[in-house]
């Protein structure tokens, strides 16, 4: 795929215009490969600004739809959270920049396709292996339909999280 197919699939003319939560949803979410290339490129003509807003809104969203007994991957949602939206930030810097589509690809292979979690239902005992992707979603409609499933996340937590940059002038900020 490349920088024109992915703005296409993005339904965005521009890199620029890559400033909506449901853009990287999009991106994070598709069941396509996109080359790290076409993301650095994609990513080199954004405001970084805005992609780390939009990083940690995403995660937010996502650590909301955890059941309530999920600290571990909550914690390490988290990690990856501020390790994303700290680099994208960071980002600046053509060699910074260049770790950022390699992270994003790293997590949405493992979120989309590698991660394994067992979701049971307590009443019939069917036992049901889901991307954490896939679980997250069955944990929204959970919450919306009342049916209850007991989840099992903890062969996600083999995910490797790089180091993460953080201004401290951000986390000063109002908000935050």
């Amino acid at each position: 795929m490349d920088l024109q197919e992915l703005l296409s699939f993005l339904e965005i003319d521009t890199p620029m215009e890559f400033e909506y939560f449901e853009n990287f949803a999009d991106l994070v979410e598709c069941e396509e490969i996109i080359p790290e290339s076409t993301l650095f490129l994609l990513f080199s003509e954004t405001d970084k600004r805005i992609v780390g807003e939009i990083i940690i809104n995403y995660f937010d969203d996502m650590l909301e739809s955890l059941p309530d007994d999920s600290n571990d991957i909550y914690t390490l949602l988290e990690k990856i959270k501020l390790s994303m939206a700290g680099l994208i930030k960071a980002s600046d810097d053509q060699d910074i920049l260049s770790r950022f589509p390699e992270q994003l690809n790293a997590f949405k292979n493992w979120y989309c396709f590698e991660s394994a979690v067992a979701c049971k239902d307590p009443d019939t005992g069917e036992e049901k292996l889901l991307t954490l992707r896939d679980a997250l979603t069955l944990a929204r409609l959970q919450k919306l339909e009342g049916e209850e499933y007991i989840y099992d996340f903890s062969e996600c937590m083999n995910y490797e999280v790089d180091d993460y940059m953080v201004n401290i002038s951000e986390l000063a900020e109002p908000g935050r």
